[in-house]
């Protein structure tokens, strides 16, 4: 089912430290993955990392 684990082992400490600071966890709606792996592949493709840092701020973190 899973090519590899490198995008959830970055989940899962990407979380951990957001937790350790008190900042919720990231997590991306299932409504919104779509545009969220646009995103992904605009950054992949243009290593600009604006727009997908303030688009998961806007729509993935929760808890806090």
């Amino acid at each position: 089912m899973f090519l590899d684990g490198n995008k959830r082992v970055a989940n899962l400490i990407a979380n951990k430290e957001m937790i350790r600071c008190g900042q919720g966890i990231i997590a991306v709606p299932v409504e919104k993955i779509g545009e969220y792996f646009t995103k992904l592949i605009k950054y992949y493709e243009t290593n600009e990392m604006d727009s997908i840092k303030t688009w998961i701020y806007h729509n993935c973190i929760d808890g806090i």
